[in-house]
């Protein structure tokens, strides 16, 4: 099962973040609109609903209580439940989506099969994550213990994460990446194609028919 305890409880301070680094928020946003799948979509470990609301997703799945209820303020349509066992039928979307949620999946080629098992033939799959051997991921690699939030989490690597998806049925990668680091020619919070800079990278890929 997955640990929400620091979601239960820093609810508040969770959202407070984005509250207080908006220009990231909104790159990451852009960043994920890029890749964005057309259709019906599901978001699965959608927190408070702090993407799914901007990126018109029409469904999240989210095991912490504490982060569903402030979904629902937002009237929003949130299902309680976890990547690995979802509670959805086989088929039902075209595209579904893990936002800075693989970090704190029990086992991600397990919930990137279940992803793969409730959509249709066609469907994609969007990954966005901190990618770990960024300068930012180091950073936080290093000082997760300090985190209510990422004290249990597992940072991954642009190549972890597509082995995954390989093994989980998805193939044809593409990627955009921002939160650059200061040692970019680029802004910090462009949005480029590639997964080789920046902190905050999202992958598109599909179900293999």
């Amino acid at each position: 099962m997955p640990n929400t305890q620091g979601y239960e409880s820093h609810a508040n301070e969770y959202e407070q973040w984005f509250e207080d680094n908006p220009e990231i928020y909104q790159a990451e946003i852009k960043a994920i609109k890029q890749l964005l799948p057309n259709g019906k979509g599901i978001e699965i470990g959608a927190g408070s609903g702090l993407f799914n609301a901007p990126l018109v997703i029409d469904t999240g799945i989210e095991p912490a209580k504490a982060m569903r209820d402030i979904a629902t303020k937002r009237g929003l349509n949130f299902i309680e439940g976890v990547a690995e066992s979802l509670p959805i039928e086989d088929k039902s979307y075209d595209f579904a989506a893990f936002i800075t949620s693989s970090c704190f999946l029990d086992n991600p080629q397990i919930a990137y099969q279940e992803a793969n098992r409730v959509l249709k033939d066609n469907g994609s799959i969007l990954i966005a994550f901190l990618e770990k051997n960024s300068e930012l991921g180091k950073m936080y690699e290093a000082h997760k213990h300090e985190s209510p939030f990422y004290c249990d989490a597992t940072f991954y690597s642009y190549q972890q994460i597509t082995e995954f998806l390989s093994q989980a049925g998805f193939s044809d990668f593409t990627s955009v990446q921002t939160v650059l680091p200061e040692s970019s020619k680029h802004a910090n919070t462009d949005v480029l194609d590639g997964h080789e800079q920046g902190a905050f990278v999202v992958i598109k890929a599909d179900k293999v028919s």
